[in-house]
């Protein structure tokens, strides 16, 4: 019997009768159903993924960093090597940053901050910096000594606008418990916000000459940013994995031929790290946690299998005559069995086609749902409701519709079909024809 014919049977089978008709309706809803919150869930979690992935490589880490050990030897150190890096073929920029705490405070107010002292040309010349980072009010000013830039976060703890004074007080450790703090003035020219909480509340910028003399060399880190023509090629699992590694082998040989070439230029007193070594533990605990949440809700998927299985047995005692009538007539018992696995499959596809694309259109329109359903659920209870904190995540989901992962769950599905589908199967392989053509007879 050709593989056509099977699928023909056992479509037959499954829709022969309106009983069948509504137990395959129910199947197939009932893996469309367990397959939504798997899809959602994936495309959801890579999305956030690749959208903090970004900000961060984008406007904190650099695509790589040359960190200088120790001190620099004089003025002269930090910009001579900043020219010796941009000249390489491949690498789009490199900008020097010094790096350190302080307190920022008003009369009123004070907040623990990351100072990041940079060259105005980090705003002005990066587009993808531009593009990361909205400017809530003023601009984006380093290029006085006065001149302070503050994450949204920390402008709203303060309560200051463009224009106010505020002070950033630094300290150096001066051995034995002893310290000496200092305290510098400066104007807030801009309010910048990145659309991710934990940097917005972090990060204060000024002018990277003011750095070098208010933060401490002791408590300094100075490096030199540097990005390059594609990023992404360096090593990572979070991009170079799957389908996408195989279009990237190519770049990522080029992509590690660059760092070594650096990193033997920069020599013994500078330290070379790409975007994802730099924050390898936050991105780890990002994709254990997408993993260990489509592991609970591919769970709903294997729950769901037991209805393909559950109405299949009760296909093959319904179709008894059938299969005894096919077995009489010379069918092999194997290919009885097929006809059943066959019958999961069909379910199975049906079910997975559903449920993917209503798992990707909630996915590709989830903060538009999340609105809506905050707005419902205000209405309802009279007070505000949010179902997506921004404190912890980003503002708004990125939209990234992302290829394996849902490949992934439809293989997932189908493969537990075919499993879900043996018992009945192996059931039906084994009816008696004789006995079964007896009693019909």
């Amino acid at each position: 019997m050709s593989p056509r014919t099977i699928v023909s049977i056992a479509h037959r089978f499954l829709s022969g009768t309106r009983r069948g008709r509504n137990r395959l309706i129910g199947a197939i809803a009932g893996v469309a159903l367990s397959l939504i919150p798997l899809v959602l869930v994936q495309q959801v979690a890579e999305g956030m993924i690749h959208g903090i992935t970004q900000r961060f490589v984008e406007t904190g880490t650099y695509h790589m960093q040359a960190v200088l050990r120790g001190s620099p030897d004089d003025e002269t150190d930090i910009p001579e090597t900043v020219s010796r890096v941009r000249a390489y073929p491949g690498v789009v920029s490199a900008s020097p940053e010094r790096q350190g705490f302080g307190l920022v405070y008003t009369d009123n107010a004070r907040a623990g901050v990351t100072i990041r002292a940079v060259p105005q040309q980090f705003y002005s010349e990066d587009a993808a910096v531009r593009s990361f980072f909205e400017m809530i009010d003023g601009e984006f000013l380093v290029g006085s000594e006065s001149d302070i830039v503050l994450g949204v976060e920390t402008a709203r703890r303060l309560d200051v606008e463009i224009g106010d004074e505020i002070r950033l007080m630094t300290v150096r450790p001066l051995g034995e418990g002893r310290i000496l703090p200092r305290v510098s003035r400066f104007t807030v020219r801009g309010v910048v916000s990145t659309g991710y909480r934990d940097l917005d509340r972090l990060w204060v910028f000024t002018s990277w000459e003011r750095g070098l003399r208010i933060i401490p060399d002791e408590t300094a880190r100075d490096v030199v940013g540097i990005k390059i023509d594609n990023p992404w090629a360096i090593p990572n699992p979070i991009v170079g994995r799957g389908l996408r590694s195989i279009g990237l082998a190519g770049e990522r040989r080029s992509a590690t031929d660059l760092m070594d070439s650096i990193e033997d230029t920069l020599g013994m007193r500078w330290f070379l790290y790409d975007w994802y070594s730099l924050e390898e533990g936050r991105y780890v605990s990002f994709l254990t946690s997408r993993n260990l949440l489509s592991v609970v809700m591919a769970m709903i998927v294997v729950v769901a299998m037991v209805n393909i299985s559950s109405a299949l047995v009760l296909l093959v005692v319904e179709k008894e005559e059938e299969i005894a009538i096919l077995r009489a007539t010379g069918t092999t018992a194997p290919t009885v069995g097929a006809l059943f696995v066959a019958a999961g499959l069909l379910i199975a596809i049906a079910g997975a086609v559903l449920g993917a694309a209503t798992g990707l259109f909630f996915a590709i329109n989830v903060n538009e749902i999340l609105v809506g359903l905050e707005r419902i659920l205000a209405s309802i209870a009279a007070r505000n409701v949010q179902l997506f904190s921004a404190d912890f995540y980003l503002e708004r989901v990125p939209v990234v519709v992302a290829p394996e992962p849902l490949f992934a769950a439809v293989l997932l599905t189908l493969l537990l079909a075919v499993a879900a589908a043996l018992i009945p199967a192996i059931r039906a392989a084994r009816v008696p024809p004789d006995r079964i053509l007896r009693r019909h007879g």
